[in-house]
């Protein structure tokens, strides 16, 4: 747990890091506008004052408000519509800009009449246009991060248009499944059902995304990610990445008990070669995947309850993986599997969620329930 907050928190650092670099980039080409405009109308404009005030401006405001935003702010607006939360800012971001630009100077220099400095600063158009500017910047901030939410890690290809052309690429693939779903299906009938996956989605999105996992597919109670090969055998990360949901589903697993009856358990099937990755459509544009590697993945996913395990990975990967001694893998053996001409050696991860899984109902079991 320690890692993977560790973790979390890395990630978050970066994108702050990486707001506080786009605002201080704005604010430097919005003090060159400031300067052109004051010279065009025969003001005195001293350029390096202007991109001094701006660059310090924009990179403590990237730093405390692009912190406040991602770290506290995020996660707690994640359920309400973009609009309400923008409203919500704009609130936050009206005291703020008010209380620097005319309360603080005032505090700091008392002057003879506080209420009409303050209606003078409420009531100028320098107020009025560094609030507007703040709000589109900080709007703009938040419609990004959603955005990224909404397309994964790999959300900024869409707008690049980096798979518009088919490429081929060698992908890692991971298939989760939740075990017994069906039944549990029938026991909690649709609503109950829809909520709990809803649920589940959620708390298994954040270790996706700080693996660097991209979500490729939402299948009713199966969820498939993908991750370029360097990126995902890279500090073993699609491994890391189940690890990760597997205990973070255990730590949340009194929950879901009280309000579904039941800890919900993941097995996952692991896979990877060469896919023809590109865009189709021209409304709804979407990613797919084209490869041999795609179906073998879910395949193997699929012998997960046959061997008793909550995860297996296929023998190419675990070459490549090069995993550390401290990651037990145990050999399932040559499998056939569906559409193969050839079997599959198979291994499995041993860690503490395979003494859970073997203990949890079957699906004879939940039927009774």
């Amino acid at each position: 747990m320690a890692n993977e907050r560790l973790l979390r928190t890395s990630v978050r650092a970066q994108r702050v890091l990486r707001i506080t670099t786009v605002w201080v980039v704005l604010g430097c080409l919005a003090a060159l506008f400031e300067h052109a405009a004051l010279l065009k109308h025969g003001f005195p404009s001293v350029l390096r004052d202007r991109l001094d005030e701006r660059f310090f401006t924009s990179l403590l405001a990237g730093l405390f408000g692009g912190a406040l935003y991602i770290f506290v702010l995020r996660d707690r607006w994640r359920k309400l519509a973009y609009t309400t939360a923008v409203s919500v800012m704009a609130l936050v971001l009206f005291g703020i800009v008010f209380a620097l630009g005319a309360v603080w100077p005032a505090y700091r220099s008392p002057v003879p009449d506080l209420g009409t400095a303050v209606e003078e600063h409420l009531l100028s158009l320098h107020f009025l246009g560094t609030y507007l500017y703040w709000l589109l910047v900080m709007g703009s901030t938040m419609l990004m991060v959603r955005l990224n939410d909404q397309y994964g890690n790999g959300g900024l290809n869409y707008l690049t248009g980096f798979y518009h052309k088919p490429r081929q690429e060698m992908r890692i693939f991971m298939f989760l499944d939740m075990r017994s779903s069906t039944a549990i299906a029938e026991r909690l009938g649709h609503v109950k059902y829809f909520q709990l996956l809803n649920e589940l989605y959620a708390d298994i999105t954040d270790p996706i995304l700080y693996s660097r996992g991209e979500i490729y597919q939402y299948v009713g109670d199966e969820i498939s990610v993908s991750w370029s090969l360097r990126r995902g055998v890279g500090r073993q990360r699609c491994i890391r990445c189940f690890l990760n949901i597997s205990r973070k589903l255990k730590a949340r697993g009194k929950h879901y008990e009280e309000r579904y009856g039941l800890a919900p358990i993941f097995k996952a099937g692991f896979h990877y070669g060469p896919v023809t990755t590109g865009e189709v459509g021209l409304v709804k544009k979407e990613r797919i995947y084209s490869g041999d590697v795609v179906n073998t993945a879910a395949h193997i996913q699929n012998q997960c309850n046959a061997h008793g395990v909550d995860n297996l990975i296929s023998q190419d990967l675990v070459d490549v993986l090069r995993l550390p001694s401290h990651f037990k893998l145990r050999e399932i053996g040559s499998t056939e599997l569906k559409g193969k001409r050839t079997a599959i050696r198979l291994w499995t991860l041993v860690h503490d969620t395979n003494a859970q899984l073997a203990a949890a109902p079957t699906v004879e079991q939940l039927q009774k329930m």
